[in-house]
């Protein structure tokens, strides 16, 4: 496609001043026409939320820059649906300030952006970047990847999760996801006036599985992950035990 004709719309999780937006946007100018829709404020780990009980405003910051004060999905549907005069091209997420790893992908607004980009029927794909990673260095890594992501077509169902490493990458490793240890604790506090509210955090940090093949393992040992990931979660291993199933349950009687 002709770049003069390719429209990108691009948002995050992180807000529409966190720098990695500012560096994805830059990055990405070659490929077409970019217009972003980003959160009016850091909007991380609300997953594909979307606010169907509250309403939406939108806010001009620049030509074919807007702020939205909903979730991620929320300005990719604002984008789609609203601002844009025909459906984007493409439709980026990032560059998320820390991995999306494993589970992380089930929290992760800024994946859950890219989803609903792939629910909208659209080419789509989210970036992550280790928390002490350059941002500049990482935008040859992405153009990289664009350059060459059309090449290679996913089922409709798809996007790219994409992590980069905290160094200088090795080169691409296409894995799966990983598993993921999660230690957080739901932490009791008192307001000024005596009130209990309560904070979800913890001390330590993620511990991965790091299994052969995953995106953890790929980016501790230097390397870009590109994770295929796909909106259908229904559990393969189990469909493959159809016939077991019908047996319990024409036993049961049911």
């Amino acid at each position: 496609m002709n770049t003069e004709n390719r429209l990108i719309l691009l948002t995050n999780d992180d807000g529409i001043w966190a720098p990695g937006l500012e560096v994805l946007a830059k990055a990405v100018a070659k490929y077409g026409r970019v217009v972003v829709v980003a959160p009016d404020r850091n909007r991380s780990a609300v997953s594909s939320a979307m606010s169907v009980h509250n309403i939406l405003r939108l806010e001009k910051i620049a030509p074919d820059k807007y702020s939205c004060d909903g979730t991620p999905v929320d300005c990719v549907l604002m984008g789609v649906r609203h601002v844009l005069e025909r459906a984007p091209d493409w439709i980026l997420s990032g560059i998320n300030w820390g991995y999306n790893l494993g589970e992380d992908v089930l929290y992760s607004g800024t994946v859950g952006a890219a989803l609903e980009g792939c629910i909208q029927g659209v080419k789509s794909a989210a970036f992550s970047l280790h928390r002490d990673g350059n941002l500049g260095a990482s935008s040859p890594w992405i153009e990289r990847f664009l350059d060459n992501w059309e090449k290679m077509e996913l089922p409709s169902n798809s996007i790219w999760n994409i992590n980069l490493p905290e160094c200088e990458p090795k080169g691409f490793r296409m894995t799966t996801q990983d598993r993921r240890n999660y230690y957080d604790l739901m932490e009791q506090r008192l307001d000024p006036r005596g009130k209990p509210y309560f904070w979800i955090g913890g001390e330590g940090g993620p511990e991965y599985a790091k299994g052969k093949g995953t995106d953890t393992e790929a980016v501790y040992d230097g390397f870009v992950s590109l994770t295929p990931l796909n909106t259908d979660l229904s559990c393969r291993e189990t469909l493959a035990r159809r016939s077991e199933f019908d047996k319990i349950f024409e036993k049961a009687g049911l």
